[in-house]
């Protein structure tokens, strides 16, 4: 099922909250919404930052949510009135803020990361208060190579486990690396070394994380775009003995050891925890969610929003 809204928006951030209600996040400053799992979208265009580009979304209820502005000057913005009237919970003009993601683990903590604006440390902050707050991390961050940076492509390559509030992310660039708790570092066997190369989402189910990028600039390269973690006894990196079929920008799991991932050439699907990936669409999307009730959400340009049925 799809829907092609004729918005003129690219959309990069979904998120869902329970069964019924998705809240998507695009360019020039459109939002879209849900309530009844997928089956209509009201489509709401957030006042005084119709040039801005929203890139992620975390969705609360159908009432609330919040959205966060790329480029300068960093904007997290929130609503508790169903995108009727959204008011600044984060800003920062800060020369070279770029944010990328945003997670939250809960209603209350949350965290944003951007690209580094400041002695190559990229930038962090969190909440624990719904975003009421953002304190900045200052203290034990990484050092990233010069040309090392995140990618905003998906609000996909941050991801923070819950009961133990490990954050791990992904880079691309210069390097390919995954940074957990902003201490230890990991190479990636990904495509890596010019801009457009590099990590570019990374998903988690128990004792398995899944990491895609590639090449956005050279999007059918089937090699060098994915990787697969496990957790124990000990952390290991392996890639897949059938990669993806292209660039992907986004991955996520669906259930079991069912994952999807999507990129600007195509959607892939595994049935055994990443090892094998197989093309099911040629489409072009670039971010995933999945309800509580395991529907699938796909989206990327032109206010493109698809459902994806197994």
């Amino acid at each position: 099922m799809l829907t092609d809204s004729s918005i003129k928006t690219s959309i990069r951030g979904l998120s869902a909250v329970g069964k019924q209600i998705i809240w998507a996040a695009g360019s020039n400053g459109q939002v879209a919404k849900s309530t009844d799992g997928g089956l209509h979208w009201q489509w709401l265009t957030v006042n005084e930052y119709t040039t801005r580009d929203f890139r992620a979304v975390k969705a609360f209820s159908e009432k609330e949510a919040i959205i966060m502005a790329v480029g300068e000057p960093a904007l997290l913005l929130k609503t508790k009135d169903g995108g009727l009237h959204w008011h600044t919970i984060f800003f920062n003009d800060q020369k070279g803020m770029f944010l990328d993601a945003l997670f939250f683990t809960n209603q209350a903590n949350g965290w944003a990361i951007g690209d580094p604006v400041a002695a190559n440390h990229p930038f962090i902050a969190n909440t624990d208060n719904g975003g009421k707050t953002w304190p900045i991390q200052t203290n034990n961050l990484p050092v990233f190579k010069q040309g090392e940076a995140f990618f905003a492509s998906s609000n996909s390559n941050l991801f923070v486990w819950e009961k133990k509030k490990t954050i791990w992310m992904v880079t691309g660039g210069a390097v390919a690396k995954l940074y957990i708790n902003s201490q230890l570092a990991f190479p990636l066997p990904l495509l890596q070394g010019t801009a457009s190369q590099g990590a570019n989402s990374i998903d988690c189910y128990q004792r398995t994380c899944i990491i895609v990028g590639g090449d956005f600039m050279h999007d059918t390269i089937a090699n060098g775009n994915a990787a697969i973690v496990t957790t124990q006894p000990s952390l290991k990196i392996k890639t897949p003995v059938q990669a993806p079929y292209g660039y992907r920008s986004c991955v996520k799991h669906i259930q079991n050891k069912i994952w999807v991932c999507c990129g600007t050439s195509g959607v892939d699907i595994s049935y055994d925890d990443g090892l094998h990936w197989q093309p099911i669409s040629k489409a072009s999307f670039y971010t995933i969610c999945v309800t509580e009730s395991k529907k699938i959400f796909l989206a990327g340009n032109k206010g493109r929003i698809a459902q994806l049925f197994l």
